[in-house]
């Protein structure tokens, strides 16, 4: 069933689905409204369920390289208008997901662009305090 909306706020039951995944969209968003999609995807969310993400790589040494050709990047800009915004908030965004979700995996996907997956834990009903972390694979040589 293909349905038109609000990602923020998708109307979806609580613990409804085991994957969200965000495709070359967060780029389209001011940083604060992605972070409301990201919690609703954390909302709608079964436990054991997944956020996959696949996004330019204001990080990655081929968008670096964009970024400092004027031309080139105000020809790109033209066309994305959050991708300042986005590309200032990459950090910001990162962070939430990996507070917000209990592991956070992120790749290389392509030369500009990463995969991340963010898993959503199993809820034990007890109060340890859960130690998030982040494993970053972009860089490393073996990717």
């Amino acid at each position: 069933e293909l349905r038109q909306g609000d990602m923020a706020n998708t109307s979806l039951p609580s613990y409804s689905a085991s994957v969200v995944n965000l495709s070359l969209v967060v780029h389209e968003l001011p940083t604060s409204v992605a972070k409301q999609v990201v919690s609703e995807a954390y909302r709608i969310l079964q436990p054991g369920g997944q956020l996959w993400i696949s996004e330019m790589d204001f990080e990655s040494t081929a968008y670096k390289a964009q970024r400092e050709n004027a031309l080139l990047f105000s020809l790109l800009r033209a066309t994305e208008p959050y991708l300042d915004d986005y590309a200032d908030g990459c950090k910001e965004l990162r962070e939430f997901i990996v507070d917000t979700f209990d592991s956070t995996k992120i790749t290389a996907a392509t030369g500009r662009h990463y995969a991340l997956v963010a898993e959503k834990g199993f809820d034990s009903g007890d109060d340890v305090d859960r130690v998030k972390c982040l494993e970053d694979y972009r860089f490393r040589e073996d990717g």
